[in-house]
């Protein structure tokens, strides 16, 4: 029983290690993207905050669709 969890533990650490700097990554650089244009000129920035509602639905579908992949990946190896 031990050596079944050590090994699906080792499992879960190879399969979210690298996502989860990615994910903080990403986040930043939107965040400090956004103050760099708010400072720079806010006109655009407003209408990219305008178009945001559109950029998080299609994101939002993104990792749906990348989430049903993975569930069939899932399936094919178990």
């Amino acid at each position: 029983m031990a050596a079944k969890i050590a090994k699906e533990t080792s499992a879960i650490q190879r399969g979210i290690g690298d996502k989860i700097g990615n994910i903080l990554m990403n986040v930043s650089s939107f965040v400090c993207g956004f103050a760099f244009a708010f400072y720079w000129g806010y006109k655009l920035t407003l209408i990219l905050l305008a178009a945001f509602p559109l950029m998080a639905i299609v994101g939002i579908a993104m990792g749906t669709f990348m989430e049903d992949g993975f569930k069939e990946n899932m399936k094919a190896y178990a």
